[in-house]
């Protein structure tokens, strides 16, 4: 039988390393919570990290391990099934998440109802569980290879999906603040970009009917371009006019169901809204005051013998339809994108993202206003700056809310 080896870490630090860099870098590179790369930390004790490995493999991790700056050594197990002696808490121990299921990968009870993110080892349990299902996927009980090599600058950070958590009221603002850092390093590409996507916007709405229809379903095919091009200057690296067309490169398929769905979705709604106001406008016509002339349907304006609150009520159920569409597909271009999440989670997320911050983007939509007023003064020049800033402010709150 094949030696078996284990992992253990002697409960100190490279010299010249210290807790708090080294704990983002450890729950970055192994996907685990901040707060379990903390108590690993802090064990103040040996612990053994991993077990029942064979000896090339030990060797990967140990080098992994000790390029993050813990001081690790190898130890040969006398049986292959040894329990790990960590002083972090076992996972079933923990208490867990309401409505949580089991992670296809790690087994732990820690699969958030609402994003599909194990939230103890980081995998996306519906896309682990679909490449194992692929033909290539060799060995489904291997550790993955991510786990030992160095990460990408992509992994690094917080850039790890997460339940949408609910930000202060004045990030509505800080989102503008943001996404002005990013606008000012590179405006130029910014204002090319947006001034090309409302070119073809224009120029498909020319068309009769099809071009309507078809900018509605290409909208956020663009939209998850500018999410990504965004994404990557936040990563450092330099957004430019091409990626506005990432999207029909990175996952089209599930952007432009974005836009059916949303086409979809908007009919209905609009039919509903027709439904209401002929039932309302024949109700309100059958108490119109008799005048001894003969009734005539059509010369009764619907809308002129309502009464004010009837109107009103209209007006309130066009909006309870309309906007939970708005908050359904806000973010849903830039979840499918850059997280590759399927498209009715991303509409799930959007909306549970933008219920949680009702203030924040309040606040947003007050600033936004004030902007477009202020940039439409100079000949509508100013929106060059202004829409994009707003474009770019999307993105920040993307982050605020869902990389926490």
């Amino acid at each position: 039988m094949e030696a078996r080896y284990r992992i253990v870490f002697t409960g100190e630090l490279a010299p010249g390393k210290k807790v708090q860099t080294v704990v983002p870098e450890l729950a970055a590179k192994f996907r685990m919570r901040k707060e379990q790369a903390r108590e690993i930390l802090l064990g103040g004790a040996e612990q053994t990290l991993k077990h029942d490995l064979p000896e090339h493999k030990a060797e990967r991790y140990r080098e992994a391990l000790e390029a993050i700056g813990l001081m690790v050594r190898i130890e040969r197990q006398d049986t292959p099934q040894e329990a790990p002696e960590t002083a972090v808490p076992a996972r079933d121990e923990r208490p867990p998440m309401s409505g949580a299921t089991r992670c296809p990968k790690c087994g732990a009870l820690e699969v958030s109802p609402v994003t599909g993110v194990c939230q103890a080892c980081g995998v996306v349990a519906e896309r682990y569980q679909a490449n194992q299902t692929r033909p290539e996927a060799a060995d489904p009980y291997a550790p993955p290879q991510a786990d030992l090599t160095p990460p990408p600058r992509a992994e690094t950070g917080d850039d790890q999906l997460q339940d949408p958590v609910a930000v202060g009221a004045g990030r509505g603002w800080g989102w503008v603040a943001d996404g002005w850092s990013l606008f000012r390093a590179q405006p130029l590409p910014w204002i090319g970009a947006l001034v090309l996507f409302y070119l073809i916007l224009i120029v498909a709405n020319l068309v009769p009917v099809v071009g309507s229809l078809a900018s509605t379903v290409l909208g956020p095919m663009f939209t998850g371009g500018l999410m990504l091009g965004a994404h990557a200057q936040y990563r450092g690296e330099r957004f430019s006019v091409a990626h506005l067309f990432a999207g029909f490169s990175t996952r089209p398929g599930p952007l432009a169901l974005i836009g059916v769905l949303y086409l979809v979705l908007t009919i209905a709604i609009v039919a509903v809204i027709m439904l209401l106001m002929v039932g309302l406008g024949l109700g309100a016509a059958a108490f119109t005051p008799m005048t001894g002339a003969p009734f005539d349907p059509a010369a009764v304006d619907p809308m002129a013998t309502m009464a004010p609150g009837v109107v009103l009520g209209m007006v309130a159920v066009v909006a309870l339809l309309i906007i939970p569409l708005v908050m359904a597909t806000l973010f849903a271009p830039a979840l499918v994108a850059i997280e590759g999440v399927t498209v009715l989670r991303a509409f799930k997320l959007s909306f549970i993202g933008c219920l949680r911050n009702l203030l924040p983007f309040l606040v947003y939509g007050l600033v936004a206003f004030g902007l477009l007023i202020l940039g439409s003064i100079p000949l509508m020049l100013g929106l060059l700056v202004v829409i994009p800033l707003l474009v770019i402010a999307i993105y920040q709150a993307y982050r605020d809310i869902y990389y926490g």
